[in-house]
């Protein structure tokens, strides 16, 4: 946000005086030369070129380098003090609070010092701004005085011309000025550009096929980290319309990442994950997620109504389908309890719910969606018995005309399964 601020400063406040410092200087250098002395215009247009383009070009890269550091230094403190106001619960229950304000004083400190630092560059380059103009000043009225002793130039147009070049140099210090202001405004600018020009991780298709799910096959699937690290190896597994597959392995041996790799959030290294015989690089990718809904084992809420929360699934859900899909998520006799019902704020982050709430409106979301592929992760973790069973009847039910893949390490829920797989080191073993 700080960034686009400073950009906005930049186009309404800089461009602006470069232009009225360029029609000041060769207005006043014309009136100066045609009424006083084409001498005194020459000094005028040195002084100029000197003030406006050849300081600010010198001192520019050290107040650029300043700039930078300051700006990279801003945004990481930012960071460092949002987190730390975002997780203030855990600090507190972990008696952590000390040590995280010391941390934020530290880098405090470390920004008060980049900020002198810049300070302390754009004030140089103001102070031989400011020695250039008593310079140029005073070699103008030397110049003016030379004329009226060589009796080329009268007194009253000496006096004319330079009070002309004393008056006008305001603008061209504004530019002179530029090199300190544009310090943010650079690197502004790049972090802003290197954001819009992100490239995605992967690209998304929009030339390929379009699919109405019936079939999952596998095929020597495997995947690693950019770091070489092996997540997946030769894994083969299907799924059909009207089954529940579970997945069962220890916490890093790859279920959640196999899901991701299904939505094609990266790229596989070999092997083949095909929806209908197409293999997912070819289905477009709208098209694909329209297909397949994923509830993730960390459930984000928007700051708005419970409502608005759930239309993040489906925009135009209509009031009976959010509480046909509560109800399965067995969330609708509590959202009723609410002083507003659906209507009621949870709040930013959705703090004002606990965690099993929060994942049974993420679980919601997945069944008012109503594609033909649920992925599941964990999606009963924060979840008490009572509540397991009602979501896992509503899964039991769905699952006639959809296709149910489920991550859990519980046993009650991976009893729902019509074959699991067990995931280990990477690879998978079908056990049923």
């Amino acid at each position: 946000t700080s960034d686009i601020e400073t950009l906005e400063v930049f186009y309404a406040h800089t461009i602006s005086p470069i232009c009225i410092a360029v029609i000041v200087s060769l207005t006043v250098a014309i009136f100066v030369g045609c009424v006083s002395s084409w001498w005194l215009s020459l000094v005028a247009v040195l002084g100029y070129l000197t003030i406006g383009i050849l300081i600010p070009a010198i001192s520019s890269k050290k107040l650029k380098a300043s700039g930078v550091a300051y700006r990279a230094e801003f945004a990481s403190f930012n960071a460092f003090f949002l987190d730390s106001i975002m997780g203030i619960k855990d600090l507190v229950l972990n008696n952590a609070t000390k040590d995280r304000a010391q941390e934020v004083n530290k880098r405090s400190d470390s920004l008060l010092t980049e900020t002198k630092k810049m300070k302390r560059d754009s004030s140089r380059a103001q102070a031989t701004t400011e020695l250039c103009v008593s310079v140029i000043i005073a070699l103008t009225l030397v110049a003016g005085i030379a004329l009226v002793f060589a009796g080329e130039l009268s007194i009253g147009k000496m006096i004319i011309g330079v009070v002309a070049v004393f008056g006008s140099f305001g603008p061209v210090i504004a530019i002179s000025a530029l090199p300190g202001n544009l310090t943010q405004t650079f690197p502004a600018g790049d972090r802003v550009l290197n954001l819009l020009e992100e490239k995605p991780v992967v690209a998304p298709v929009s030339n390929g096929e379009d699919i109405d799910f019936e079939e999952l096959v596998v095929e020597g699937l495997n995947f690693s980290y950019d770091d070489g690290c092996k997540i997946l190896e030769d894994v083969c597994m299907s799924a059909k319309k009207g089954e529940i597959v579970g997945l069962v392995g220890s916490s890093g041996s790859g279920k959640s990442t196999f899901l991701k790799l299904l939505l094609r959030f990266w790229e596989k290294d070999s092997g083949a994950i095909k929806f209908n015989g197409v293999d997912v690089d070819d289905v477009n990718t709208k098209n694909l997620l329209d297909n397949v809904t994923m509830v993730s084992q960390t459930t984000y809420l928007f700051d708005g109504t419970i409502e608005d929360n759930l239309k993040v699934a489906k925009q135009d859900a209509t009031e009976e389908e959010m509480i046909k899909a509560c109800k399965m998520a067995s969330i609708h006799d509590l959202i009723m309890t609410l002083p507003e019902g659906y209507k009621t704020n949870v709040g930013s982050l959705g703090d004002d719910l606990s965690a099993g709430e929060t994942q049974r409106i993420g679980v919601a979301r997945a069944f008012l969606r109503g594609s033909k592929v649920i992925l599941l992760d964990e999606p009963t973790s924060n979840v008490d018995s009572i509540n397991e069973g009602i979501i896992l009847k509503a899964l039991k039910e769905q699952k006639k005309d959809k296709c149910i893949i489920l991550v859990s390490h519980r046993e009650s829920t991976m009893a729902i399964a019509d074959k699991d797989y067990r995931v280990r080191e990477g690879k998978f073993y079908e056990e049923r």
